[in-house]
C-alpha cells in the first residue's frame, strides 16, 4: 500500500509557522506522522496536491497538517478494506469534536459527523463515490468537576481516546492535540495488560492506583530529582531538574528544563530548557526557552523563548458565561467551549501583572508591560529616573 502526504503551506498565527513544524508532546507533527507510518510499515510520498496522484493500486492520502495516532490509521485502513470503496475518515459529532475546536479546522461537516482530510482508495473499486468510515471517540470521557454556578451540568467532559484525529489549522488545535495526546497516552497506560499492572502493583507493594501511577514514568538520563518531588504518569527528558516539593502529573517535560521548588505541572507539555520558578501550569503547551515566575498558566499555548513575569494572568474563563471566541483569518469564530486560555507567539515578554483575555493571541516578538503611571520608576530620594 502506498501513502501520499499532501503539502499544506498555510501559516498559522500568531507563530506564522506551518502545521507540520508544530510540536505535539515535544515532537514535530511531521515526525509523528512518519513514526505512525513506520509502525505500520508504510512509506510516504510527498506531493503538492491531489493532481500529482495517479495510482491504480491501493493507497491512502492525507494532509501534512493532520495529527492522528497510529491506531486510528490502522483501524481506518482495516474498516475501509472491508467496504472495498473509496472512503473518508469521519468522527461522530460530540465531546471529542467540540473539545478539539472543529470550528477552527478546515474540515467538512456532514449529517452528524465530521469528515477529515484522510482518504482511502482501493484497487479498482466497485463503488466510485466516497463513503465515510465513522469513529465514535466519546466512549471514554474524563470528568473535570466544576461548581454549578460556573457550569450547569457541573461535569466538564474531556475525551481520552486511543484514536485521536485533529486537523491543525489554528493555535487552539495545537493546544487540543497536545492535551488529547497526553490523555490518549495515559489511557493506554491505564489499560495495559493485567500482567503489567500486577507487576507495577508488586513493585509498589500496593494496589492503590496512585501508587501504581507513580511507577508509570519514563525518566531520562542525568536528571536531578529531589526526593520530595512527586512524579506520576509522566515523561521526563534528559538533564531535567525537579526541585523540592514539585509535582508533575500526566505531563511531558523536555530536556534541560528546570522545575522549581513547589511548582506543579499537570496534564501539560513543557519544552526543552525552560525554567519554571513558581506556580502551577495546568492543561498548557509550553515550547522551549520559557522563563516563568507567575503563579498560574492555564489552558494556554506559549511559544519559544518567552518570559512571563510575576503576577501575569492568562485568563481562561469568561465571566459572562458565554463560550470562547477566537480569531482566524480576521474572522471571529465561536469555539463552543467555555474553557480556553491565551496564546503567546515566539519571543513574547509579558511584564509583571499583565492580563491577557481568554482566547486571545499575542504576536511574535511582543514586549508588553503596564502603563507608566502604574509603575514606580523614579526614586523619591535621588530623583533619578530609570530608563
Amino acid at each position: 500500500m502506498k501513502v501520499y502526504i499532501v503539502q499544506n503551506i498555510e501559516k498559522i498565527e500568531p507563530f506564522y509557522k506551518e502545521a507540520r513544524d508544530f510540536l505535539i508532546r515535544n515532537k514535530k507533527l511531521s515526525v509523528l506522522q512518519n513514526e505512525a507510518l513506520e509502525s505500520l510499515d508504510l512509506v510516504p510520498t510527498i506531493v503538492k496536491d491531489f493532481s500529482e496522484i495517479s495510482d491504480e493500486n491501493e493507497y491512502v492520502v492525507f494532509g501534512n497538517n493532520l495529527y492522528f495516532e497510529p491506531g486510528l490509521l490502522r483501524e481506518f485502513i482495516k474498516r475501509s478494506r472491508k467496504m472495498n470503496s473509496p472512503t473518508v475518515c469521519a468522527v461522530r459529532n460530540g465531546i471529542f469534536t467540540k473539545r478539539t475546536f472543529v470550528n477552527t479546522q478546515d474540515i467538512k461537516k456532514v449529517d452528524g459527523h465530521i469528515e477529515y482530510k484522510l482518504w482511502y482508495f482501493p484497487k479498482t473499486p466497485f463503488i466510485k463515490s466516497t463513503k465515510p468510515v465513522i469513529f465514535d471517540l466519546d466512549t471514554n470521557l474524563e470528568n473535570l468537576l466544576m461548581p454549578r454556578h460556573i457550569l450547569k451540568e457541573r461535569e466538564y467532559l474531556i475525551p481520552a481516546t486511543p484514536y485521536p484525529i485533529i486537523q491543525i489549522n489554528h493555535w487552539s488545535n495545537v493546544w487540543a492535540a497536545n492535551l488529547i495526546s497526553i490523555f490518549s497516552d495515559v489511557y493506554r497506560m491505564q489499560n495495559e495488560s493485567k500482567i503489567k499492572l500486577f507487576m507495577h502493583a508488586l513493585e509498589t507493594i500496593s494496589f492503590n492506583r496512585w501508587n501504581i501511577a507513580g511507577r508509570m514514568n519514563k525518566i531520562g538520563k542525568n536528571c536531578d530529582i529531589h526526593h520530595t518531588a512527586y512524579i506520576e504518569a509522566s515523561t521526563i527528558g534528559n538533564n531535567v531538574v525537579i526541585a523540592a516539593g514539585a509535582v508533575v502529573r500526566e505531563s511531558v517535560i523536555g530536556n534541560g528544563t528546570v522545575i522549581g521548588n513547589g511548582v506543579t505541572v499537570e496534564t501539560s507539555t513543557i519544552g526543552d530548557e525552560c525554567t519554571i520558578l513558581n506556580g502551577h501550569i495546568l492543561y498548557s503547551v509550553v515550547y522551549s526557552g520559557l522563563l516563568s515566575v507567575t503563579h498560574m498558566i492555564s489552558a494556554s499555548v506559549i511559544g519559544n523563548n518567552c518570559f512571563i513575569g510575576s503576577g501575569v494572568v492568562l485568563t481562561d474563563f469568561r465571566m459572562d458565561g458565554k463560550t470562547m471566541h477566537v480569531i482566524k483569518d480576521n474572522k471571529k469564530i465561536d469555539t463552543e467551549n467555555v474553557f480556553l486560555g491565551a496564546c503567546l507567539g515566539e519571543n513574547v515578554y509579558l511584564g509583571a501583572n499583565c492580563v491577557v483575555a481568554p482566547g486571545r493571541s499575542v504576536p511574535n516578538n511582543s514586549r508588553i508591560s503596564l502603563e507608566k503611571n502604574k509603575i514606580i520608576n523614579k526614586s523619591p530620594f535621588t530623583g533619578f529616573r530609570m530608563s
